[in-house]
């Protein structure tokens, strides 16, 4: 896996839910925070750079809670890393492979022609969904936004001016139905 992402570095994360998520710890497969957030409500979203060979994780765990909880070294002594949410009842608590899921032709298009990767995440009440695509100069890509190879559970609205030139969607984590959406 580490040859399909040699030479690449940087990278954009982008993490938004479609409801109340408390709690939230994204770790990687080491085990790691990849991200955390207290409280998310729509249409919040919370953005973040990332590095080091590209930085993406072979797979996401993902959980959130009713409630958090805080005291001082807290996480720690529950055996999770500094920074992390714990308390109340885990009420999600997903694992989602990401590297692998990432298309070869993304990837070589951002060796020839440049671009930032996005990885995008997006908390549904029945679980996340993974998201990716190329920013470049807007006008540019296939559908008049600036993304490139946007592909994976979903993609967001292309809303140019107020108006919605595009619409999004995403697929249902458990029926599989592709929804449309004006976000």
């Amino acid at each position: 896996m580490k040859r399909k992402f040699l030479g690449l570095r940087g990278g954009q994360l982008r993490v938004d839910s479609l409801f109340r998520v408390r709690g939230l710890n994204i770790f990687d497969e080491h085990g790691r925070l990849f991200f955390a957030m207290g409280a998310m409500t729509p249409p919040h979203r919370a953005n973040a750079s990332y590095g080091a060979d590209f930085g993406v994780p072979k797979f996401l765990r993902f959980e959130w809670r009713d409630k958090t909880e805080m005291e001082p070294d807290g996480a720690l002594k529950r055996g999770l890393p500094d920074g992390a949410f714990y308390g109340g009842t885990l009420l999600g608590n997903y694992t989602i492979p990401v590297a692998s899921r990432i298309p070869d032709a993304l990837l070589e298009d951002k060796r020839r022609n440049g671009g930032g990767f996005r990885l995008k995440i997006r908390i549904h009440p029945d679980g996340p969904l993974i998201g990716w695509d190329l920013e470049r100069g807007i006008g540019t890509g296939p559908d008049g936004s600036k993304f490139h190879h946007a592909g994976g559970d979903f993609q967001e609205a292309y809303i140019y001016q107020g108006e919605v030139l595009r619409k999004g969607w995403f697929i249902h984590p458990k029926t599989g139905e592709r929804i449309e959406t004006d976000y």
